[in-house]
């Protein structure tokens, strides 16, 4: 079905637009929950090596009361309402890490509104893991070294351990680890007499990190993926396997999205995917 209404030039609140390119040119999304200062590579560095004219466009979250309650499903449908309100048309839908679930699932919902489904792009991709929410944890603690003692952030760190012990799945392990680290922020910021809107800006910013994560376990990656290709580095996570094509891409995982290797391929995968 062919999308009839007039192309805007802007990204809804749902998206934020990387390079702006040429407005006859279909869109390039991308999925991430991408924060400022993180050590691996973003879709704004990618963005910057690719073909020139080409749009790219990344998500932005939905609302934190919005995203305490939205499951995987919302999530994907809040973003493709957001793109077909611009009646913009889509050649490809990009994913990282997690985000690749949500990716493929964008590009099935936006698949309805034209005449070509839009291609999936995959980068390193993999589902939601007890093990990685519990190092994203850390991370995040570690960001409040100016304000936790050595032993505070360690006492953290063991809870973040008890908490993926006792919880039964990717949804409650969230749920406690979020409490955990509400719990030592506003500690932390009160003793070090910081603003306590501060303290509510980081702990909004992990919640909404945290529903991110765990509402793409709804998707499974043998269905959804199986019609995607995936860029990959040595560390790729073993469900990177349903993926329908595999391009090994030979940089480290931190960089895959800011290495000249994957732009060249990447924008020889959007050539073949122009309408």
């Amino acid at each position: 079905m062919t999308v009839e209404q007039p192309l805007l030039a802007t990204a809804s609140q749902a998206w934020k637009v990387l390079n702006e390119g040429s407005s006859t040119e279909p869109l390039v999304l991308a999925v991430d929950f991408a924060v400022s200062g993180r050590p691996e590579s973003t879709f704004g560095d990618l963005g910057r090596l690719l073909a020139p004219g080409i749009p790219l466009w990344e998500t932005r979250q939905p609302a934190l009361e919005q995203a305490r309650v939205f499951d995987g499903e919302d999530m994907a449908t809040y973003w493709a309402r957001g793109v077909r309100e611009t009646g913009r048309p889509v050649r490809a839908v990009l994913g990282y890490c997690v985000g690749g679930l949500y990716a493929a699932r964008v590009a099935e919902l936006l698949a309805a509104q034209q005449d070509e489904a839009p291609a999936v792009v995959l980068f390193d991709p993999e589902p939601p893991r007890q093990d990685g929410m519990v190092a994203d944890f850390r991370a995040a603690v570690a960001r409040l070294c100016s304000v936790l003692s050595p032993e505070e952030s360690a006492l953290a760190g063991q809870a973040a351990e008890e908490a993926a012990r006792q919880s039964t799945g990717v949804a409650a392990l969230g749920a406690a680890l979020a409490e955990v680290f509400t719990g030592i922020t506003r500690a932390a910021f009160a003793r070090a007499g910081l603003p306590a809107e501060l303290a509510d800006e980081l702990i909004g910013a992990y919640e909404s990190f945290v529903a991110y994560i765990a509402a793409a376990a709804v998707f499974d990656p043998a269905v959804r993926w199986a019609g995607a290709t995936a860029l990959t580095t040595p560390s790729a996570d073993p469900h990177v396997r349903h993926a329908g094509r595999i391009i090994p891409v030979d940089v480290d995982h931190k960089d895959i999205l800011r290495s000249p290797t994957t732009a060249d391929v990447l924008n020889g995968l959007l050539n073949r995917a122009r309408p």
